[in-house]
C-alpha cells in the first residue's frame, strides 16, 4: 500500500469516527435531553464536526494533489475544532452532563487534535497566503446570523454566554473574543506547515514514463 493510500484511509477512518460521535451525541441529546431538531443547528459543535468530516473526506480524495480549497477546508476545520474544544472546556464543561463521554470527547477535543495533527504533519510544506485568512469566518458568520434571526423570532439562544439577558455589550465582547481567538489560531496554522514530516508525493503513472532511445 502506498503512503498516499494509507493516509487517505486514515483520514476516512477519522471522518467516520467523528460522524459516528456526532450521530450518537445528537441521538442522546434528542432522546435524553430537552433538545429539538430545530435547535440542533444553533449549536456550533455539530457545524464544527461536519466541517471536520467534509475536510477529512476531501483531503482523502484529493490525496497528494491537494488544491487550495481543500487546504482551506483543512485549516478552517482545524481552527473550528480547536476553538470548539477551548470554549467547551473553559465555559461549558462544568454544566454539561454528557450521556456518552467518548462521543463528547471526540467532538470537544479529539476531532480538533486530529485535524491539527493532520494539518501540521501531513502534506506539502506550502504556506497558505494570509489573504485567505478571512475564510475561517464564513461559517461562524453564518451561524451568528442564524442565531440573531432565531433570537428575534423566539428568543432562544444555545449557550449561556450568548444570552441577551447578560447585556448586549457583554455578549458582543464574548463573540469578538472568540472570533479573535479563531483568527489567531487560523493565522498560526496558516504559517505553521514547516513541521510536516509526512510529505505526500504522487506515484507516477506508467503511461507517463518515457524510455530514452540509445544514442548512436
Amino acid at each position: 500500500m502506498s503512503k498516499v493510500a494509507a493516509v487517505s484511509i486514515a483520514r476516512l477512518c477519522a471522518a467516520l469516527v467523528i460522524a459516528a460521535a456526532l450521530g450518537v451525541q445528537a441521538w442522546a441529546d434528542l432522546t435524553y435531553g430537552t433538545f429539538t431538531w430545530a435547535q440542533l443547528p444553533g449549536y456550533f459543535t455539530p457545524l464544527a464536526a461536519l466541517a471536520a468530516v467534509v475536510a477529512l473526506v476531501a483531503a482523502a480524495v484529493a490525496g497528494a494533489d491537494e488544491p487550495r480549497w481543500v487546504a482551506l477546508l483543512r485549516v478552517n476545520a482545524a481552527t473550528y475544532g480547536v476553538v470548539t474544544g477551548a470554549v467547551y472546556w473553559y465555559m461549558l464543561a462544568g454544566v454539561a452532563t454528557p450521556v456518552y463521554p467518548w462521543a463528547n470527547m471526540v467532538l470537544h477535543g479529539g476531532a480538533g487534535a486530529v485535524l491539527v495533527a493532520d494539518w501540521l504533519l501531513v502534506g506539502k510544506p506550502v504556506r497558505l497566503p494570509m489573504r485567505t485568512l478571512w475564510t475561517v469566518l464564513v461559517v461562524p458568520a453564518g451561524w451568528i446570523a442564524y442565531l440573531l434571526l432565531r433570537a428575534t423570532l423566539d428568543g432562544w439562544v444555545p449557550y449561556p454566554f450568548l444570552d441577551p439577558a447578560r447585556g448586549i455589550t457583554s455578549v458582543a465582547i464574548t463573540i469578538l473574543a472568540i472570533a479573535g481567538t479563531g483568527l489567531g489560531v487560523a493565522a498560526v496554522l496558516h504559517s505553521a506547515t514547516g513541521l510536516r514530516l509526512l510529505r505526500l508525493a504522487q506515484v507516477p503513472k506508467t503511461g507517463s514514463l518515457r524510455v530514452k532511445a540509445p544514442r548512436r
